[in-house]
Formats: C-alpha cells, sequence, structure tokens
C-alpha cells in the first residue's frame, strides 16, 4: 500500500506542479462586457403575453422600471388605424373586432429586440397583438408605444389597468 502511494506520489505530484505553472502563466481573460441595461426615460415596455381564463382572455404587457403609463383604449370594428404622420394602415391578423391601445409614457425596451412586431394567439377571443408604431418624446409630446389587438368572437366588455411588482398592463376581455 505504501509503495503504490510513493508511485502514484511521483507522477501526481510533477503532473500538478505543471499544471499550476501552466495556469499561472496563462494569460488572463479580459473583463466580459457588462449586459446593457435598457434606458428608457419613461418605463420601457420588454413584452407581451396572453393566456385564456374562465370567461376571459387577458393580455399582459410586461414593463421594466419606471413611472407606470397612462393607458388609452378603443375598441373598434374596423381594423384600420393612422400612423402619428396621417398615414391610414391597418392591422395584419384580421377578425371580427380590435382594441386599439396607446400607452402614453412608454418606450420600447427590450421589446423590439425581444417579440415580433406580430404575435399571434389562439385564444378563445384574441387572436393576436401587434406593435404599430411609438413616438418619442419629442416637441414636448409625451413618448407613447401603440398596440392592437385582434379579437375574434363576441365581446361583452374589456378592462384595462396597471399591477406593480413587477410593472405592467393588463387587458382582460371577457367573452
Amino acid at each position: 500500500m505504501r509503495t503504490a502511494r510513493r508511485v502514484l506520489g511521483r507522477f501526481v505530484a510533477p503532473a500538478a506542479t505543471v499544471l499550476l505553472t501552466t495556469l499561472a502563466a496563462a494569460p488572463t481573460a479580459s473583463a466580459a462586457p457588462a449586459a446593457t441595461a435598457e434606458v428608457c426615460e419613461d418605463i420601457c415596455v420588454d413584452g407581451v403575453r396572453a393566456a385564456t381564463h374562465t370567461g376571459y382572455d387577458r393580455v399582459v404587457f410586461d414593463l421594466g422600471a419606471g413611472p407606470l403609463p397612462t393607458v388609452e383604449a378603443r375598441q373598434s370594428t374596423s381594423p384600420g388605424y393612422d400612423t402619428p404622420g396621417g398615414e391610414p394602415r391597418t392591422l395584419t391578423t384580421t377578425g371580427s373586432s380590435y382594441l386599439f391601445l396607446s400607452l402614453k409614457g412608454a418606450e420600447p425596451g427590450d421589446f423590439t429586440a425581444t417579440n415580433p412586431s406580430l404575435e399571434a394567439f389562439n385564444l378563445p377571443t384574441v387572436k393576436a397583438t401587434q406593435y404599430i408604431y411609438s413616438t418619442g418624446n419629442i416637441l414636448g409630446f409625451t413618448a407613447a408605444m401603440d398596440f392592437g389587438i385582434t379579437l375574434d368572437g363576441p365581446v361583452s366588455r374589456y378592462n384595462v389597468f396597471t399591477l406593480t411588482q413587477p410593472n405592467r398592463v393588463v387587458v382582460d376581455i371577457y367573452r
């Protein structure tokens, strides 16, 4: 047993010394660049998700840190909307009705990098959300992000509200 330890020691000790010397002499890796934090003057919109519940579908807009946006919503039977420049456009996904949201005081954060501008959902009422456009803080106007939600089937009403920890805008659409 002692002989085996001595033999093992003769091989392991020099190998360990070579390994430690190599590691000590190896160039150190430069520090990895820090992840860039999103920067928005007001609050950033980071994503959108949706799910169905008994009697309603829920769409959630995930937000970053900052003051919650003011939300303006309007329901329409037409998919048409006007851009800030006055150009008429229509939502890509067709449905029986549409809900247009304007998140005043919100800007695109990681949203445009991580989410498609058109997100399809196979829910009883919510068929898709579409990022329409955003306006910046220009000439005294408040930044805003506008979205369209394509609906299909009967909609009795909708409810829009904000929640914190984490910050988000929630839209419940009742069947």
